[in-house]
């Protein structure tokens, strides 16, 4: 390639650019070798998607505390979470004291309404909240490698973040597994996998071989937790001859729901407000501690 078509690429380049980054265009001389010249412009590109992430991520398409909850819905409706196209979204309004994500993962065939109380009882002011919208007629490795470039993006762009806590709901369990598979990022994760049929995906994502989902060892940065219902309160897994929530997953902690708590059976919707609870509790607990360590003498 020679020099001048070299200067109209990185010309091109540059005016796909976000303006705010257009003063870090420094002209290149013919003095600079073809390698620097195309490290410039990568470079450049890194700045300008972690700017547009940013940007993504500050306005909330939808916002959780508007939604209703509902314990009845007809075949066509839908929550608003799931009217949101495919990836992770914002959930609501940013807040300017957060030190914590959270982030939710939907199950196969759902109107999303299951989400509405258990979110609106996990959120507050020091935690942002997100929602992940994925193709579960897919596998999920399709996917969640850019929402883990996502997340990670927020992570670098908020220090005040220590800690990240992902829910997946039944087959959105399945898809938190494979996310913590290759998760890297120092930051802690707490993930909580609800009802999740984690044993195989063979006939589970339209008959496709998605190869293996679980990770094999958990990092030491990943607490996961299995919660397990009975599964004659399954619909689906009810019919099955083995429970396809049992799996063997080394690091892990499981916790089995009775069939029955005050009266109410536990089914998988039941089991995701109870774990929402948990987790609220337990964070809040985790926070007056802090609190009361930085004011003792």
């Amino acid at each position: 390639m020679t020099q001048k078509h070299l200067r109209k690429s990185i010309r091109q380049a540059k005016n796909r650019l976000v303006f705010g980054f257009k003063l870090l265009v420094v002209p290149i001389s013919q003095t600079i070798s073809m390698r620097e010249n195309w490290l410039r412009v990568k470079l450049l590109f890194a700045a300008t998607l972690l700017f547009s992430t940013t940007q993504l991520f500050s306005v909330a398409s939808v916002n959780l505390h508007d939604l209703e909850v509902t314990t009845t819905s007809t075949e066509d409706s839908h929550s608003a979470l799931m009217e949101l196209p495919l990836g992770l979204h914002r959930i609501e309004p940013p807040s300017d004291a957060v030190n914590r994500l959270l982030i939710a993962i939907h199950d196969a065939n759902t109107d999303g309404f299951e989400w509405t109380r258990p979110l609106q009882t996990m959120d507050d002011e020091s935690t942002d909240t997100f929602f992940v919208r994925w193709d579960s007629n897919d596998c999920p490795n399709t996917s969640d490698e850019v929402v883990r470039q996502d997340i990670a993006s927020l992570l670098e762009s908020n220090e005040s973040i220590t800690r990240l806590t992902i829910v997946g709901h039944g087959m959105g369990g399945v898809y938190l597994s494979q996310f913590a598979r290759n998760w890297k990022a120092l930051t802690r994760l707490d993930g909580h996998v609800v009802a999740a049929p984690l044993k195989g995906t063979v006939g589970v994502f339209n008959d496709k071989e998605c190869g293996d989902i679980l990770p094999k060892r958990l990092p030491p940065t990943i607490r996961l937790f299995q919660w397990r219902i009975v599964p004659s309160q399954h619909s689906l897994f009810k019919e099955m001859s083995e429970d396809p929530q049992v799996v063997d997953l080394d690091g892990s902690l499981v916790i089995s729901f009775p069939e029955v708590i005050d009266d109410n059976t536990v089914d998988s919707i039941r089991a995701l407000e109870i774990v929402a609870s948990r987790i609220q509790a337990e964070y809040l607990e985790a926070i007056e501690q802090s609190e009361s360590v930085e004011t003792q003498p």
